[in-house]
């Protein structure tokens, strides 16, 4: 499965409308999906991690899981993203050799380039913008991303990334973009995500 374009992760589950919401988004056009949940308990997350498994099945895109090997199991997600202080990566490469494994690298291009050659699926640099939506988000410099050419495997740039600010990122040798609130909270996700879509191709992303 092809990771590129507009990889839209999930807020904390909070009631179904957040399923209305996701499929608006990957009706129009959203390219990944990760379900992320920080706060709820597990028979919750069983609950909307399927309904999010079933919708990325639907329009025939990756569905990852945030942090969770386990849960991944449980609901055959296609992959799993970490971060510095979650599974160690190596583990989860022998364990889960077919699964999409992404790691989020902040503004380390050492971190990545390592991971790349330890077989990782993806990466994730950032945030590159204040966030919301993770609050201890580390901020990055954006000029690490002129070094994004370097990586062969695709490269996400994340962390409070909207509509108005896209094209400074998408000026880079980037996969796509990873948004939240921009999709979430907009008062018309499915426009969001057409324009979101629109400015990647702008870039020649998708």
């Amino acid at each position: 499965m092809e990771i590129k374009g507009l990889y839209l992760v999930t807020p904390d589950y909070y009631n179904d409308k957040i399923f209305d919401i996701t499929e608006k988004a990957l009706k129009n056009g959203a390219n990944v999906l990760q379900y992320r949940d920080k706060t709820n308990n597990y028979k919750i997350r069983m609950y909307a991690g399927n309904k999010f498994r079933k919708l990325a099945d639907d329009y025939g895109i990756p569905f990852i899981v945030d942090d969770d090997p386990v849960l991944m199991e449980i609901i055959n997600a296609d992959g799993v993203h970490i971060g510095k202080d979650d599974v160690p990566f190596e583990f989860l490469k022998e364990k889960y050799r077919d699964k999409i494994i992404g790691v989020s690298t902040y503004g380390d291009i050492d971190l990545a380039l390592k991971y790349e050659k330890l077989g990782a699926s993806y990466v994730a640099f950032g945030s590159f913008f204040n966030t919301t939506t993770k609050k201890d988000a580390t901020m990055c410099d954006i000029n690490i991303l002129k070094y994004a050419k370097n990586i062969k495997i695709p490269v996400f740039a994340i962390g409070g990334i909207t509509l108005d600010n896209v094209d400074t990122l998408l000026r880079y040798s980037i996969s796509g973009v990873a948004v939240v609130s921009a999709i979430y909270s907009s008062s018309d996700p499915a426009a969001a995500t057409r324009m979101f879509i629109q400015k990647l191709k702008e870039y020649n992303k998708l």
